[in-house]
Formats: structure tokens, sequence, C-alpha cells
């Protein structure tokens, strides 16, 4: 494609910065973990965990690995991974769910995969007679309702409503492990039946829930939760009840080398009408430090300004420029809204910032950074503290999460990054 020809539209679809990647042509890298997701979709009742920071791509590697389960090897090939998949090939039923605010606990999740959701199909419909049983649920269903979950809300005392309540009593997990019997009985030329809940950290009480995966799991059903964690502990805490049945997936900070992957992947999708010189595409993997996040923003960001200056190279010159509009805060993305929510108009509170993130470490002791920040003439520093933890607005996150005892860290390390990357504000 000539560079005339090239639209905007298509560099904006060539990089994802908002967006978990979905089709395996854009993905890249990543390879070890796909293949241990690809090994413990071949371990019959092990129960999958992707783990890692906020913004190194858990939910596209997730989705990638739903791709695979059902039986697309694109991605495998590309990876040089076809070796490890069955020669009957994968054919899994995948219900890929996402954890939102309606799900409090086990319960409210459990009523979510038994009665689906926009993006899912209900449990019962996946076994020979479900429908008709699930009209008899749909017919007293509402949304909003009883249980945290959409289109649970009771309404008169009817057959079907004693039904319904009976079905979601204390029995519900013997009555889930039937459901999930007879949708085997009804799918036997399937692999199998693989429950993936993404944003699994934002479950506020997850008690109980291994319990259930181990109780429901089998060679035929196989659970598996993606979610922001250091460890498996993190993520599951009653995990002990799961022993050996994990196959956890660690992701990492991407390495260098990925990272410009994913600008080669670019490249293809506007057809090399611009394309990165070496230079360039080093400088934007360097400035990622490892998040996938801001190589999609650098880059995407980058190539329009090549653009605009109707070069068909992204040189230097475009980082350069691109640099100095993070800095000066001209970049338009969340991080800059979050930036100034933060600081507001304290310029004691926005160096204090700077000083948590100039820290290399996951975990800051406040100790190391109170001290500096007495050096700076900050003589208060706890109290600033505040608005980074507990901010005043109602819509606003926390920059930084109590971990134990005067040890905090950075709700979104792709923030953190930023805070230093982002040139002063007062």
């Amino acid at each position: 494609m000539r560079l005339k020809d090239l639209d905007t539209e298509l560099i904006s679809r060539a990089f994802s910065p908002a967006k978990e990647i979905e089709d395996p042509r854009l993905f890249a890298g990543r390879r070890e973990e796909i293949e241990a997701g690809i090994r413990a979709l071949l371990n019959r009742g092990g129960f999958l965990t992707v783990f890692g920071l906020r913004g190194v791509g858990k939910s596209s590697i997730a989705l990638q690995l739903r791709n695979i389960a059902e039986g697309n090897r694109e991605l495998a090939k590309t990876l040089n991974l076809e070796r490890l998949l069955p020669r009957r090939e994968f054919n899994f039923i995948v219900q890929y769910y996402k954890a939102d605010s309606f799900i409090k606990d086990a319960r409210d999740l459990f009523y979510r995969i038994l009665f689906g959701d926009d993006g899912n199909r209900a449990l019962f419909s996946l076994t020979d007679s479900g429908d008709k049983r699930l009209e008899e649920f749909k017919s007293v269903a509402d949304f909003g309702g009883e249980g945290g979950i959409p289109g649970a809300k009771l309404k008169a005392q009817t057959r079907q409503e004693k039904t319904f309540r009976q079905y979601v009593s204390s029995d519900l997990i013997q009555q889930f492990r039937q459901l999930l019997g007879t949708i085997q009985k009804d799918n036997q030329k399937r692999t199998g039946l693989l429950l993936l809940i993404d944003e699994f950290d934002r479950i506020p009480d997850k008690e109980g829930f291994a319990s259930i995966v181990k109780a429901c799991s089998s060679d035929y059903v196989k659970f598996g939760v993606v979610g922001i964690a250091s460890t498996v502990t993190e993520l599951i805490r009653d995990h002990s009840s799961i022993g050996r049945q994990i196959d956890a997936v660690h992701v990492p900070l991407m390495p260098q080398d990925e990272l410009q992957q994913i600008l080669n992947r670019a490249e293809f999708v506007v057809s090399k009408a611009i394309t990165f010189d070496p230079e360039a595409a080093a400088e934007i993997a360097a400035r990622s430090e490892g998040f996938p996040f801001f190589t999609h923003l650098l880059g995407r960001e980058a190539m329009l300004l090549a653009f605009d200056r109707g070069s068909p190279t992204v040189t230097t010159v475009d980082i350069r420029s691109l640099s100095e509009k993070i800095s000066q805060g001209r970049l338009r993305c969340i991080y800059e809204d979050m930036y100034h929510s933060a600081v507001k108009s304290s310029a004691q509170r926005e160096l204090l910032l700077k000083m948590f993130a100039e820290h290399s470490e996951d975990e800051i002791n406040t100790e190391d950074v109170y001290a500096l920040a007495g050096e700076f003439g900050i003589t208060n520093p706890s109290q600033l503290m505040k608005q980074l933890t507990t901010p005043d607005s109602p819509d606003a996150a926390p920059v930084l999460v109590k971990v134990r005892e005067r040890c905090f860290r950075f709700s979104d390390p792709v923030f953190k990054t930023y805070a230093r990357l982002r040139e002063w504000k007062l």
C-alpha cells in the first residue's frame, strides 16, 4: 500500500492500547505463556490460572487460549507450537466471562455462569433439552435482582419462582454438577467445557470458589481464572484446596524484542505503508518498560505523527516529538486524567508521587520515601498520602494501595511508568 492510500482508521486498528487482542494475526510474542496455556488445556482436570501485573496483556493471552481451545491453530502455527496440539484437534465449548461490579462473591459468579450474560449463553442451552428449561427461569426473571446477577429478580409466588428458588438454594453445587454432567453427556464429541473467568481479582469475596472448582472439575470440565496478582496465593486465597490441580501461567513484563514485534505486526496491518526504523522501534520498546499497553499507545501516536508529516518511516524525530507531548501532558490518555486527579493543586503531593514512581520495586516502603521527602522540605507526607490512597472523588481510583504495614504499591503499574515520564505539572 502506498502512503497516500493509507487511512488513519487503519493506523488505529493496527494498535490496541485500550482493548485486548482477539485476532491471532495481531498478537505478538508471549510464546512461553501460550505454550504453558496449551499444556494446561491438555491437562485433564487441571485448573488454569493466568496472572500478572495490570497492563502486561493477560486478557489478550486468555483470549488467544480461548481461540486455541476452540480449535484455531493460527497462533500455535505462528509461534511454532503446533507440535503440542492434539492430533484430533481441540474443540472445547468455551464460556468466557468478565467479572464486574454485579459479582460480589462466588455464589454470584456461579449464578452468572448458570444463566449467562451478554457474551455467553446460559449453561442450560448447552444441553439437548436446555432451552425449554431456561424459558421457565426467564419467565420469572428481570434485570438487577436478587443474588447480584442480571436476570434473577423474582416476582409473585408462582410455581416457576419456587422452582427457581429451589435451584439456587444451598444445594447449588450439587445442582451445578448435575448440569455439567448433562452437558458432557449431550456433547460427547467435544473436547470439554472450559469456563474461563477474566478479571477474577475484581470479585471482593472469593471464599469457597476453589472448593467449588475442586468439586466440579473433571476430565471434561475445566475452570480457568485471569487476574491481577503477583502469585497464585494472592489471586486465590483458598487455592490450597485445589492443590496440584493448578496450572499457573505467570505473565511477566514483556521483553523488549517482543514489544518490537507489536510494531512489526502493526506494519503488517498497514501493508508497510509506514514502517518503524530500528532506532525508533528500539526507543519505543525501551520507553514501554515491559508494558505492551505503552507500546501500542506510543506506536500508534508515532505512526500518526509520521503520517501527518507525509513520511513512510517513523524515526527518532517522531519519538522525540511524542516524548515531548507526554512530558508536557499533551498526550490524550486515561493516565493524564489520573495524574491531574492525584496531584490536583499540591506541588508537595506531586513531589511525593514522583518519589514513589522512581522506586523500581513493586512494593515500596514508606519509610524510605518519607525520609527522602523530609530532605526536600515535605513536613507531613502521611497527610499528603491520603489523596493518593483514598481520593476524595468517588469516581477516582486510588493511585497507591496498601500491601502491608508501611508498604504500598501502585494500583496500576502502567501509571507508575507514566508518572515518571510526565514532566512536572506544578
